[in-house]
């Protein structure tokens, strides 16, 4: 922009300034006032705001929705998605820390893309699909998924992540918030009553590696004993990065957040919980591969090393 013209934006500012003085209540009210403006390329000014996370691990949900807004704006997008370019813009923070981490750039996309199949499949096939999205963060699956007026969606995750979703992503008519912690049973116990003839499937996804074995054992004990015919689909670290305190995905490098568990053999579930039977255990590498880069090539020729790492997992409730 040329002085001259920076000079007169400036001079514009001021003149809103003065003028918001006289007939705005708020700065809230002010805000909403510049989100009508338009800058000189014709597009909204958006007011971005920063939010203050309690818990370190809720301060993760920025990781995926950061990762999906980059990757829906290249030309040839493993997933497009305009909703988190919005939200991105929306919220004020140092996303920068983020942009070394390219293998968890793809790895999150493709994780996104990985489960948002299952589910159409599930909906595709199910007469009375309920989709539950069990530490959703600001996951944006709802507005990509095209058949959601097919099934009924469920958001649950920690009140305080829950609150800011209702600040910046407002409840469509067929997407339902639940605060709660994925530990308790009161909301399986809920949902259940509330859709008794319901099918279920349960997206659990870049949550349990923050928890312990004992609590994700626990954790899908209890939706055996609650869903059963349904589904269950979640991302696991391996062992290698559960039992070093130096390997972590690279989007947690210099995070305080911690990886507690790791699963490298899927069948190893069914053996905690007899009721689960493994529909399938994916490695991240086998999608896009090209996206990968070389080490990332080589790494998913040697599907046991992989596994080491990480991998995707569906298994059916009996």
């Amino acid at each position: 922009m040329d002085p001259g013209r920076k000079c007169e934006e400036q001079q514009k500012e001021r003149i809103y300034q003065s003028i918001s003085s006289l007939f705005f209540l708020n700065e809230f009210e002010y805000c909403s006032f510049l989100s009508d403006r338009t800058n000189s390329n014709n597009s909204p000014i958006k007011m971005k705001k920063k939010y203050e996370f309690k818990s370190v691990v809720a301060e993760t949900l920025l990781i995926p929705l950061y990762m999906r807004a980059k990757e829906s704006r290249q030309q040839d997008a493993i997933l497009r998605d305009l909703q988190a370019e919005q939200l991105v813009e929306s919220i004020e923070y140092d996303y920068s820390k983020f942009d070394g981490a390219k293998l968890s750039a793809v790895g999150c996309v493709v994780r996104g893309l990985y489960f948002d199949n299952a589910i159409r499949n599930f909906i595709a096939t199910r007469q009375n699909p309920i989709v539950v999205n069990v530490g959703c963060g600001l996951d944006t699956r709802y507005q990509r998924i095209e058949e959601h007026d097919k099934a009924m969606f469920y958001e649950m995750d920690l009140p305080e992540v829950i609150d800011l979703r209702r600040d910046l992503l407002p409840e469509p008519a067929g997407d339902h918030y639940i605060a709660g912690s994925l530990l308790e049973t009161q909301w399986m116990d809920d949902l259940r009553k509330k859709h008794p003839e319901g099918e279920f499937i349960i997206v659990i996804e870049g949550v349990l590696m923050y928890f312990y074995e004992k609590q994700v054992r626990q954790l899908l004990t209890r939706l055996a004993d609650r869903f059963s015919g349904g589904e269950v689909w979640f991302d696991v670290c391996g062992p290698m990065m559960a039992n070093s305190k130096y390997i972590k995905p690279d989007s947690l490098r210099g995070h305080e957040a911690q990886i507690r568990s790791g699963l490298k053999d899927g069948h190893e579930v069914e053996k905690w919980e007899p009721r689960l039977q493994l529909i399938d255990q994916a490695l991240y590498q086998k999608f896009f591969p090209k996206r990968w880069g070389f080490g990332g090539r080589l790494m998913g020729l040697f599907p046991g090393i992989c596994r080491k790492f990480s991998s995707l997992l569906g298994y059916k409730i009996k």
